[in-house]
């Protein structure tokens, strides 16, 4: 389908789940950012929002809210509410999802389990998992996202968050259910029903966690969050429940998708395998402008909360509005030679984790976690991609991999 934009001709409409868009968002979406940045979908019923300086806006204007969840949802199930009633609790529990002021008691009540002191300390951890994470595949043909990407992230948020290693890979489901409805691109009622009863089944495990740390406090992230305290304030309950459902799941599936898009771009450029080998500043220089260029954030909902004008297209109050990260991470108006990885150009604008108050919480996590893998797996080891066939997973929050059939084989040392 075609659709008439604001420049000459005519503008090819945006699938979100159409294998063409999942292969390559960056032209289809380039297009909008030259001839209609404000675009309106008929597919995805919603508008389309494309260049740097909109999408910063997408996530800081007032007048587009972050309680988008719900209304989602809502467009296959209308009566979510009473059918799945965790959903709509919890939805609005998470950080993620919620306008300011609560924004921001829940982000300064959470903070200080993601400091900086926290992650360094985690950091030794991290390197001998990825040790033994590649150990483990070495010599072998495997499929990277399952026994490499999915399991480091798994296991260092075990580590951090205090969760038992028997339910390592429990939890690991049930992130990935819960994102699979939130951010599918082609959603249905089947993947709402797994959500619902994702939550039922993952707070029955919390509730004894919760329950263990308040008679016994350990040196975990659970236990920081069960103690979190902001003068008198504190977090409820459901507040609690749902800071743990945010951080699992972004713990999860984030860092998981951009060590598997990470590892393809590394894989075939030796010379950016050097430059991370130099240090460990330069190597966050390498993972900092990876996030860029490999857009794992793909883009973010939001929810008009009322009626106003945007590059001369009226916004009405409920419009879904899709700021799309990645294509505001190569807009050529924010950046010179966007398609190219350069590890000493300027990032402070870069879309990977969002701006503003939104800014994800757990960026250092993450950043740390892709550092030492890679660090450790090219310090150590020769990666051939054993494919070129690549099948996208079913998002338009995230990019990501399906598969990876890689080969990890270790270098001979004189």
């Amino acid at each position: 389908m075609s659709v008439a934009g604001t420049g000459d001709g005519m503008i090819d409409d945006i699938d979100f789940g159409s294998e063409s868009f999942l292969r390559d968002p960056w032209t289809p979406l380039r297009k909008l950012q030259d001839q209609d940045p404000v675009f309106w979908s008929e597919k995805q019923k919603a508008w389309i929002v494309t260049r740097h300086e909109d999408v910063m806006a997408t996530f800081r204007d007032r007048r587009l809210s972050a309680s988008r969840i719900v209304p989602f949802l809502s467009t296959v199930v209308p009566n979510l509410r009473e059918q799945f009633p965790l959903i709509a609790t919890f939805e609005e529990k998470w950080i993620s999802n919620v306008d300011q002021p609560i924004h921001s008691r829940l982000r300064k009540l959470m903070a200080n389990a993601f400091s900086r002191g926290v992650v360094e300390e985690l950091r030794p951890k991290t390197r001998q998992i990825s040790r033994d994470l590649l150990a483990r595949a070495e010599g072998r043909d495997v499929d990277f996202v399952k026994e490499v990407a999915g399991e480091l992230p798994s296991r260092v948020l075990t580590e951090m968050f205090g969760i038992p290693p028997h339910l390592r890979e429990q939890f690991a489901v049930w992130a990935g259910n819960i994102q699979a409805a939130t951010g599918a691109a082609v959603l249905d009622r089947a993947m709402i029903e797994i959500y619902h009863q994702t939550l039922v089944d993952m707070n029955v495990e919390l509730s004894k966690l919760i329950e263990e740390r308040r008679k016994a406090p350990r040196e975990d992230l659970l236990s920081q969050f069960v103690q979190a305290r902001d003068a008198n304030d504190q977090l409820s309950e459901q507040e609690l429940l749902g800071a743990c459902h945010a951080t699992i799941i972004a713990g999860f599936e984030t860092t998981m998708h951009m060590l598997t898009l990470g590892l393809v771009e590394l894989a075939e450029r030796p010379p950016l395998q050097a430059r991370l080998l130099e240090s460990e500043a330069e190597a966050a220089k390498v993972v900092e402008e990876l996030l860029r260029y490999v857009g794992m954030a793909k883009g973010m909902l939001r929810i008009a909360r009322e009626d106003f004008e945007w590059h001369g297209k009226t916004i009405r109050k409920g419009d879904f509005v899709y700021g799309m990260n990645l294509a505001a991470s190569r807009d050529p108006r924010a950046w010179d030679r966007p398609d190219e990885i350069d590890p000493d150009r300027n990032l402070s604008r870069s879309m990977a984790f969002g701006p503003g108050v939104h800014f994800c919480l757990g960026h250092l996590l993450a950043k740390m976690e892709l550092a030492e893998f890679f660090s450790e797996t090219f310090q150590n080891y020769d990666v051939a991609l054993r494919s070129e066939e690549r099948r996208y997973i079913n998002s338009f929050t995230f990019r990501g991999l399906e598969e990876l059939p890689v080969r990890i084989t270790a270098r001979k040392t004189n």
